[in-house]
């Protein structure tokens, strides 16, 4: 019964590609300038940049890019994270041979989720500098643990079994972004501060899993030849869940042979459950670099490492 709870608040961590601002790292090197006398307006590319981002205009007027009024991305988002699952019960067992237990304390030790998810992030720039956007994700992936079971006079031996749990999960979000640039020399230092709230539903718990996601990075962009870019930032990111660590659902398990008084074969027994789900730490880095095309498309690599290994990959088109 333990299974299930792994994986349910690793969910809503795997969410923290919403905390990386593509659009906003190209933006830093269009948005800055330093020279020294106004510079020649630069004219708009259609009649929506007249109103998105807003203060644009003003900006070409003053010889700055904005960045372009809307931006879409394609996601690929890998995690791996360690959980720690205490205080978890099984209860309301029903199997094909009744059994004499009413409900039993499980513990679940070396949990892990490892996940898989793709979708897309979508958005406009409001401001040069701000920018609001929405994700779906579809996740599939599986929870690894070893579920122990000290015991009781219908179990006197317990048992000590090692499970794996499939599962499929999708996730909304909405969030804002805010970056600064600031030109020095050709090259651009950077800063995106990203917040988002992200849902979860799963196959596998009762609950909508809710999480607050907040972010910081800094880096470095460098302009190439044909408008092409490069850029390598690192950040931390910072996750709260506003429902707390409490889970439930429902939970398979077989047991072998002889585990319980009077069963000498092996019987599969679907239990309810309720267990806390508290992830390694809820502060996490990371590191990655963007590739810029053309003004219009750019790709995006990045790592996250410390309490989770996290690979994101993203391509995104700006219009």
């Amino acid at each position: 019964m333990k299974k299930i709870t792994v994986l349910l608040t690793a969910l809503a961590c795997a969410f923290s590609f919403a905390n990386v601002s593509f659009a906003q790292e190209q933006n830093t090197s269009d948005t800055a300038v330093t020279a020294k006398k106004r510079p020649a307006p630069i004219p708009r590319a259609h009649i929506v940049e007249d109103y998105l981002p807003i203060l644009g205009k003003q900006a070409r007027a003053n010889g700055v890019r904005p960045p372009k009024p809307f931006f879409i991305s394609a996601i690929y988002y890998h995690m791996e994270i360690p959980q720690t699952i205490t205080n978890a019960v099984g209860y309301d067992f029903q199997s094909a041979t009744p059994i004499p237990i009413n409900s039993m304390p499980v513990r679940m030790e070396n949990a892990k989720i490892v996940t898989n998810s793709g979708g897309l992030r979508a958005g406009f720039n409001l401001f040069p500098f701000m920018s609001i956007f929405g994700v779906y994700m579809h996740t599939e992936g599986y929870s690894e643990f070893t579920a122990v079971a000290d015991g009781n006079a219908a179990m006197p031996n317990g048992y000590m079994l090692n499970q794996k749990i499939d599962f499929k999960a999708d996730t909304g979000a909405v969030g804002v972004g805010f970056q600064y640039g600031m030109r020095i020399g050709r090259v651009v230092p950077f800063a995106v501060l990203n917040a988002n709230y992200a849902w979860t539903t799963t196959n596998m718990t009762d609950q909508i899993i809710e999480t607050l996601i907040a972010g910081a990075r800094v880096g470095l962009r460098v302009p190439l030849p044909k408008n092409m870019g490069i850029s390598a930032h690192i950040g931390t990111q910072y996750q709260y869940l506003p429902m707390g660590n409490q889970r439930s659902g429902q939970y398979t398990v077989t047991l072998p042979p002889n585990t319980i008084v009077g069963i000498s074969d092996p019987l599969t027994i679907t239990s309810r459950y309720r267990a806390n789900a508290q992830n390694a730490s809820p502060w996490a880095m990371n590191a990655g670099i963007a590739f810029s095309a053309t003004e219009h498309f750019m790709m995006l690599l990045e790592f996250g490492f410390l309490s989770r290994f996290t690979t994101m990959l993203a391509v995104q088109a700006n219009f």
